[in-house]
């Protein structure tokens, strides 16, 4: 058998690299004329083409690719390749045809679901994150089986091969499995997240210290975007693990605080009735929870006082309680009602006696 040269081995990384160079020229190609192309035009029949054929075509140039490095390898080097790699054009064009074919199941597919779940959103809220769970799982299987059965096409040894390796290779799996452990985990967790619900997508929530909205939960990963319009990526393992607060969960409406401080010779009955008012007044405080108002404690130097009240939700609230704040400040000031502050007094001795103490402090260091 005639030895690989560092020429060939070259001429199989300049093929594989022309194939990498190929995809970002084809994906550069639609996302950038065809899909602009496509939008100019009144009708949606050329989007929905430009969607389905984008996918196969960057599998083509794969394909087409390792085809031309498995051709060359067996020109230069005859009977040195497994049966099942021999590739004819014919089969090629098939498989070809396969991945097309799925792309199109896919698209339809994905159409279909995407209307089922905005049907299912307006009955009933709370199933949209299972639907869309069953949904990515039903286009994984799609794609995977098209591409099984593509790849069978163009390699019609391809099972055999593959079926004794699945039977001989129970420690080459052991390996794999406990280096993909953390795959594995993060997408049974995002299974059991989207099945039991404690969190669902739009839910407001505070994780790991941070408020936000469940934007998507998959299989991995669920997304939050916090209220400074970040976006959290928490994979679904760790989730499973942490403390979640969920104000929408059953419950949608917040009972919020308002904490104010004032002296000792404020007119306590006063402010009660002017929070309350300033309260009242507020359009987002709901009607059936009257305002509460507590004196909580008299620390130093000032009396804690709080105010409860009710809204919709959280993001409501802490918006309602902005507002409330400033209201009750600018009552205050009209009603000569003061807000406490800290008071610091800080006491220093006269000049003679800060000298007196500075003499017997050297003294007694002598």
């Amino acid at each position: 058998m005639v030895e690989a040269s560092l020429f060939d081995m070259v001429i199989l990384l300049a093929i594989m690299a022309s194939a990498f160079v190929s995809v970002a020229a084809v994906l550069i190609f639609v996302r950038r004329y065809l899909k602009k192309l496509a939008a100019r035009t009144a009708t949606s029949i050329d989007d929905y083409l430009v969607k389905i054929v984008e996918g196969p075509m960057v599998a083509f140039v794969f394909v087409l690719s390792a085809v031309s490095a498995l051709g060359y390898w067996e020109s230069r080097f005859p009977g040195s390749l497994p049966g099942w790699l021999s590739v004819q054009l014919g089969n090629l064009a098939l498989g070809a045809g396969m991945m097309i074919a799925t792309s199109v199941v896919a698209f339809i597919l994905n159409q279909m679901l995407s209307n089922q779940i905005k049907k299912v959103i307006e009955g009933n809220p709370a199933r949209e994150t299972t639907f869309r769970l069953m949904g990515r799982v039903m286009m994984i299987a799609v794609y995977l089986g098209g591409s099984f059965a593509a790849l069978t096409i163009i390699f019609p040894g391809l099972t055999g091969s593959l079926t004794t390796l699945l039977f001989g290779a129970g420690f080459l799996g052991i390996v794999l499995g406990l280096a993909a452990q953390k795959v594995i985990g993060n997408m049974l967790s995002g299974i059991s997240v989207n099945l039991t619900q404690p969190i669902r997508i739009g839910d407001a929530v505070v994780i790991k210290g941070e408020f936000g909205f469940i934007q998507d939960i998959t299989l991995r990963h669920t997304m939050i975007r916090t209220r400074d319009n970040r976006r959290m990526i928490i994979p679904n393992s760790v989730l499973d693990d942490e403390v979640i607060i969920n104000y929408t969960l059953q419950d949608m409406k917040k009972l919020f605080p308002i904490v104010v401080y004032v002296p000792y010779d404020a007119d306590v009955n006063r402010a009660e009735a002017v929070m309350v008012e300033e309260c009242q007044k507020n359009p987002n405080v709901l009607p059936e929870l009257k305002p509460i108002f507590q004196v909580l404690d008299f620390e130093e130097g000032a009396i804690k006082l709080r105010l409860l009240f009710l809204a919709k939700d959280q993001p409501t609230a802490f918006g309602t309680a902005c507002e409330i704040r400033k209201a009750v400040k600018n009552r205050f000031d009209r009603e000569g009602i003061k807000l406490s502050c800290p008071t610091r007094y800080v006491v220093s001795p006269e000049p003679d006696d800060a000298a007196k103490l500075t003499a017997e402090s050297v003294g007694r260091k002598k």
